[in-house]
């Protein structure tokens, strides 16, 4: 069994994933009340970015080279990335569809892992990954009379962009400057993240009213808490301990969470196979050797 310390690091790990796989009904309702992708991503954002900014004097910083601060910067351009190509392709595909092209970042994530450290994956991690593939088609409900699925090339792009862009945020949380406080690091990978979306979307900012951002209100501040403040505060924080190769396996937990709030909250049908599809990935998430994959360096 593994440590305590260990278990720690992986529970945080996991309500951050969690908190991704709130974002979908949030960012669904706020589309059904007429908020552009651009209100809606530099909104979450912004906010989130806020939020890191006024505990920021609460806890110890270390003091950093500007070529620090840049890097943490860059390293956290991938999870404004993120947001922007699966938002991207959610326009273009079903939304059973966009989620399978979002979670090929656990694979990706793992291979990347893999030839950093020029190792083969371990036994249980290709169990893990076969059983979170049938549990994610599953999950999706693909194949079912009740589901139909939209085929658009540049929507499957931008969804293996966004697993690609996840992959590479959770191989940052886990790589770059990992001694300096998880705080501290979170707020200028967050930074990174405001600069990179504001600046892709500033087109249709200069075309958006003030006033939008204001409207935008209780779900904006839902979305900066669950999209941008917790998880990069919690991946900071436990990543580096646990690995970016169990951290990507750890990472489906995005998708129960999703599957769970579409049904009791957006009162979408979920189909029983959805549900056994949650059930897999949840004991995907829990297979591999903790122990094992914290002891081997990231």
């Amino acid at each position: 069994m593994p440590s305590a310390n260990i278990v720690k690091y992986v529970i945080a790990v996991f309500i951050g994933s969690c908190s991704y796989g709130v974002l979908s009904t949030i960012v669904k309702l706020a589309y059904e009340e007429g908020f552009s992708p651009a209100v809606v991503t530099v909104g979450q954002f912004g906010i989130g970015w806020f939020l890191l900014w006024v505990l920021l004097p609460f806890t110890h910083l270390h003091r950093l080279r500007w070529k620090d601060r840049l890097l943490l910067m860059l390293a956290g351009v991938p999870t404004g990335l993120v947001g922007i190509f699966y938002y991207r392709s959610l326009l273009t595909v079903d939304a059973s569809l966009a989620i399978i092209l979002l979670f090929q970042f656990v694979w990706i994530g793992v291979v990347i892992d893999c030839a950093a450290r020029k190792i083969m994956p371990e036994r249980n991690t290709v169990t893990a990954l076969i059983l979170l593939a049938v549990g994610t088609v599953l999950g999706t409900g693909i194949g079912m009379s009740e589901v139909s699925v939209s085929w658009n090339v540049s929507g499957i792009i931008f969804g293996l962009l966004a697993a690609l862009s996840f992959a590479l945020f959770i191989r940052a949380n886990a790589k770059v400057l990992p001694s300096l406080p998880f705080l501290q690091r979170s707020y200028h990978m967050v930074t990174g993240s405001l600069v990179i979306v504001t600046f892709i979307f500033l087109p249709s900012l200069l075309d958006t009213h003030p006033i939008s951002f204001v409207d935008f209100g209780t779900k904006g501040v839902l979305l900066g808490i669950f999209g941008v403040f917790l998880p990069p505060l919690l991946f900071s924080y436990g990543m580096p301990r646990i690995g970016s190769a169990l951290g990507s396996i750890i990472g489906s937990a995005e998708l129960p969470v999703a599957v769970l709030l579409s049904a009791f909250v957006l009162q979408e049908t979920v189909l029983w196979v959805q549900w056994l599809g949650v059930v897999v990935i949840l004991f995907a998430i829990l297979l591999p050797n903790l122990r094992t994959s914290y002891n081997k360096t990231p």
